[in-house]
């Protein structure tokens, strides 16, 4: 797998699927769905309703198609909030993992999304990079290209620097 980084908007990157972060009731309307139009909304209602009535599971990832957005997919994932007492890297990494599998059943060779812990739920930079990083070069996986989309020149600093040591 390539993983490649870049600065922007991620609902303007063309992907086989893009990845939206979500807290764990996934129906809540937020940028990314209203982008995406409301047939999307309406599918992660049904889904809530249907297969997740107590919410998508932290580190699980669904999917549905991507509306108006330049994806075919649009892959849901619930990251884990971060605790400094409690060590919730492996939900972290395996937010990663199911995201890919998910991926994988779609049969999506290009994924773009924004870093786990680039975006809320926020997680310390030099973690959120370092699981990110080794998540995604040492799972397995059919993707071919992943994007990582960032907002902030800093965080794609950090990203691009870790990226170049890989």
């Amino acid at each position: 797998m390539r993983v490649h980084v870049s600065l922007g908007d991620l609902a303007q990157l063309p992907a086989d699927a893009m990845v939206r972060v979500t807290p764990p009731r996934f129906d809540t309307p937020d940028h990314t769905l209203a982008l995406a139009g409301p047939e999307v909304l309406s599918a992660c209602t049904e889904l809530r309703r249907l297969v997740y009535p107590q919410g998508l599971p932290v580190s699980e990832a669904v999917s549905t198609s991507a509306g108006a957005l330049p994806a075919r997919w649009l892959i849901h994932v619930a990251v884990p909030l971060f605790a400094v007492r409690t060590d919730r890297e492996y939900q972290f990494t395996a937010a990663y993992r199911s995201m890919l599998r998910v991926a994988d059943e779609l049969g999506a060779q290009t994924v773009a999304l924004p870093p786990f812990g680039s975006t809320p739920p926020y997680w310390p930079l030099d973690q959120a990079i370092r699981c990110t990083f080794s998540t995604l070069l040492g799972t397995p996986t059919a993707v071919r290209d992943v994007v990582l989309v960032l907002k902030s020149v800093a965080a794609y600093e950090g990203y691009a620097e870790a990226l170049a040591r890989q």
